[in-house]
């Protein structure tokens, strides 16, 4: 089964959506806030799209059991 990019992207974001609003991730050494990955991802810069990869690379790790 295929999904599409925009569907998974919707994905990514609900799950950014869901993270505590004071959190930081520090990506290549800069922090970066909650609003800021959203941003990222709804921009689809290369940031977004390494988020949306990363994401990606979660699910499918937790489906296999890690």
């Amino acid at each position: 089964m295929m999904v599409d990019y925009e569907e998974i992207k919707k994905l990514v974001l609900i799950r950014l959506e869901a993270m505590s609003p004071n959190i930081e991730i520090f990506l290549g050494g800069k922090p970066f806030s909650k609003e800021e990955l959203i941003e990222e991802v709804k921009k689809n810069t290369e940031l977004g799209k390494l988020i949306i990869e990363m994401q990606l690379k979660y699910l499918r790790q937790m489906k296999e059991g890690f």
